[in-house]
C-alpha cells in the first residue's frame, strides 16, 4: 500500500513539476532502487533489471550478488536461468518453421511425434497455447504414455510437457539440436552472445540460485537446468533480453503478421478468451494491455513484461526463487511495480470484484465435500479434499491450509477472497451440483468432483 501511495505522489509531482525527461527517469530510478533495497548488499543474492521506453534503455541496474560466497556481484551482464521464459524462444522457433512451410501450427502432433498416441487430437497450436490437455508434473516419457486430461481446446492447463514436445518437433523438422537451432536462428541474428542452453560447461559463468529460509538465503548452487529442455533450460542476461525484444519487434526473427498472431489471445472451443496467445500471456493490467511471460525454477525468478501501446518493456532476472517468499516480491510482481512507477499516469486501479448476494437456498446447493483431480505435487500441503460450508449469507471453502470466504460473482462463479483462485460450480442433468472447476489466474484449471 505504501508503495502504491508513493507511486501516486510521484506521478502528481512529475505532472506539476517542469522536470526534464532525463531528470524524471533518474527520479524513477531511485524509486526502483527502493524496491530492491532489501537485496542490495554484498551478503544477499539479488537481481538485474532493464527498462525500455520508446526503444531506449532508461534503466539498467543490478542489485545484490551473483555468488555470495564467491563475492561476485550481479551486473547487467550476469547470466541468469530464464526458467519458463524459455518458452517464448521455443514458440518463436516454431513460428519460424511455420513461416518457412516446414510445419503448420494446425498440424496434429502425431505427424511429428507418432509415438504419442493422443497426438492425432492435439494440434501444435494447442501445445503453444497450453490447451492440449496434456498431463504435467510427470516425466516426458511418462507423459507420452498417458491419456489426455481433457479435450484439446476446451480449457487451459499450463504444460511444461507440451513445450518439451515442441522442442522435439523443432529438432525433427530442422534436423538440428534445440540449442543449435536457437543459436543459428535466434541468438546470432539477434546478437545475443551471452545466451544459451544451460549445461555443465556453462555453470561457472552464471549466477548461483538462492532460496529464502528462516535463517536467511540458502544457496542451491549451480546445478544444471538442462532437464527442463525447451520448457525452461535457457540462460541469458538483461542486456541480451533487450536484444531479444528488439529483434522480435523489428521483424528480424518473424514477420509482423506472425508476431501479431503470437500476441493474440487464443480462443477456447466455447468461445472464451484464454490468457495465452502462442507462447506469451496476454491480458490487462490496470487498464493497459500487457504481454508477458515469467519463470520460476529452483533459485531463480524471471519476468519479461511488455506494454506494447506504451512502447514499454521491463525485464527482471533474479537469482532468488519464488518460494518460499523472500524479502522482495517475485519477478512478476517486481516488474509490475516498476511499470507502475513509469506508467502510473496511464494506469488505473483494478475494479473491485463485484460481489452479489445469493439466497441461502442457492448457497446450500454447493455445500459438500469435493475431491480435487490434480497431481500430488500440485496439491502439496493443501490436500486432495476441499469442503464447502455455509456461514450465514456466504460460503466458506476449507482445505488443510485453512478456510477462506468464497465471494459470489454469479450464481455459479465464486472468487476465493484474497486469492487468485476462482471456482465455477456445475450441475448434472438432474440439477444437482456435482463438480467444481478451480482456475488459478486462468493459467491452470483443476476439476474436482463431489464426494458427499
Amino acid at each position: 500500500m505504501m508503495h502504491r501511495i508513493c507511486a501516486v505522489l510521484f506521478c502528481l509531482i512529475s505532472f506539476f513539476s517542469p522536470l526534464s525527461a532525463d531528470a524524471t527517469d533518474e527520479s524513477r530510478g531511485h524509486e526502483v532502487d527502493k524496491l530492491f533495497q532489501p537485496v542490495s548488499g554484498d551478503n544477499t543474492p539479488g537481481a538485474a533489471v532493464l527498462v525500455v521506453r520508446d526503444g531506449k534503455v532508461v534503466l539498467k541496474k543490478a542489485y545484490g550478488m551473483a555468488d555470495v560466497a564467491g563475492s561476485l556481484p550481479n551486473t547487467p551482464k550476469t547470466r541468469f536461468l530464464l526458467a519458463s521464459v524459455t518458452k517464448t524462444f521455443t514458440a518463436t522457433a516454431i513460428m519460424q518453421l511455420h513461416e518457412r512451410g516446414l510445419l503448420n501450427i494446425e498440424d496434429p502432433v502425431s505427424k511429428y511425434l507418432p509415438a504419442f498416441p493422443p497426438g492425432e487430437k492435439v494440434k501444435i497450436r494447442n501445445l503453444l497455447s497450453h490447451t492440449g490437455g496434456l498431463p504435467d508434473f510427470v516425466s516426458y516419457e511418462q507423459a507420452m504414455k498417458k491419456p489426455l486430461e481433457f479435450e484439446p481446446g476446451t480449457r487451459v492447463s499450463y504444460s511444461n510437457i507440451g513445450y518439451q514436445m515442441l522442442g522435439k518437433i523443432i529438432e525433427k523438422v530442422s534436423g538440428k539440436s534445440y540449442e543449435e537451432y536457437l543459436q543459428e536462428n535466434i541468438f546470432r541474428p539477434a546478437g545475443m552472445s551471452n545466451s544459451g542452453v544451460d549445461q555443465e560447461a556453462s555453470l561457472k559463468e552464471r549466477a548461483c540460485g538462492y532460496l529464502n529460509s528462516p535463517d536467511g538465503f540458502k544457496s542451491v548452487g549451480r546445478s544444471s537446468a538442462s532437464d527442463a529442455y525447451s520448457a525452461g533450460s535457457l540462460f541469458s542476461t538483461v542486456e541480451d533480453m533487450f536484444l531479444w525484444i528488439q529483434a522480435l519487434e523489428s521483424g528480424k526473427l518473424v514477420k509482423p503478421e506472425t508476431l501479431q498472431l503470437v500476441f493474440t489471445p487464443s480462443r477456447l472451443s466455447d468461445g472464451r478468451e484464454a490468457v495465452f496467445g502462442l507462447g506469451w500471456m496476454i491480458g490487462p493490467h490496470k487498464g493497459l494491455r500487457e504481454i508477458h511471460h515469467g519463470g520460476d525454477i529452483t533459485g531463480f525468478s524471471t519476468e519479461v513484461s511488455r506494454f506494447p501501446e506504451q512502447k514499454f518493456t521491463v525485464i527482471v532476472l533474479s537469482n532468488i526463487g519464488m518460494r518460499p517468499p523472500g524479502p522482495v516480491p517475485n519477478a512478476l510482481d517486481l516488474s509490475r511495480k516498476i511499470a507502475e512507477i513509469y506508467l502510473c499516469d496511464q494506469m488505473k486501479e483494478e475494479p473491485e470484484v463485484e460481489v452479489i448476494k445469493l439466497d441461502p437456498a442457492v448457497l446450500d446447493l454447493y455445500v459438500g465435500e469435493y475431491e480435487i483431480e490434480a497431481p500430488e505435487v500440485v496439491l502439496r500441503e493443501g490436500g486432495r479434499t476441499f469442503s464447502v460450508t455455509r456461514e450465514g449469507d456466504h460460503l466458506m471453502g476449507e482445505s488443510k491450509m485453512g478456510k477462506t470466504e468464497l465471494l459470489a460473482e454469479s450464481e455459479t462463479v465464486f472468487q476465493a477472497k484474497g486469492s487468485p483462485v476462482k471456482l465455477t460450480f456445475t450441475k448434472d442433468p438432474d440439477g444437482k451440483v456435482n463438480r467444481v472447476l478451480f482456475s488459478v489466474m486462468g493459467v491452470r484449471e483443476f476439476p474436482a468432483h463431489r464426494i458427499r
